[in-house]
């Protein structure tokens, strides 16, 4: 463990553990929804969500969804385990991807700039990972050059 944390940046270490905790977190309430009918969740019921759901995206939408932050989350931890930034590229490639599926152009300005005010701050923090881990990592092979 303390390996992991000496020779990664810490920032990557973060962005990893909160991709893992929103990909489970989402799989899990997609499994429990998915169980139900969106009329008998209680939950969905009680914020309103029961009728938007079941009209707006279906099941298969949603499960491409979760497959693409999963392999968002799984891209993160091999670049922290094989310390190749190849993956956390195709990991940014992966949120942006989910930034175009999330525009549908058919609502309106506000819809669209909310939208680009969540994913755009997501990009951005993953772009800056990938900055200090790269620095990180050029910082490690100078050092074993320098020996």
């Amino acid at each position: 463990m303390k390996k992991l944390f000496k020779e990664n940046s810490m920032y990557l270490i973060v962005l990893t553990i909160a991709e893992i905790i929103l990909s489970i977190v989402s799989t899990l309430a997609f499994v429990y929804s998915d169980s139900l009918s969106y009329s008998d969740s209680v939950v969905y019921q009680g914020i309103g969500l029961d009728l938007l759901l079941q009209n707006l995206y279906s099941s298969t939408f949603w499960a491409l969804i979760l497959v693409v932050m999963s392999l968002i989350a799984i891209l993160s931890v091999a670049t922290l385990v094989f310390k190749k930034l190849d993956y956390l590229f195709i990991g940014i490639c992966g949120w942006i991807y989910l930034f175009i599926l999330s525009i549908n152009l058919t609502k309106p300005i506000g819809d669209i700039l909310s939208t680009c005010a969540m994913f755009i701050p997501i990009i951005i923090i993953n772009i800056i990972c990938y900055r200090k881990e790269k620095e990180k990592l050029e910082t490690k092979s100078k050092k074993k050059v320098s020996k």
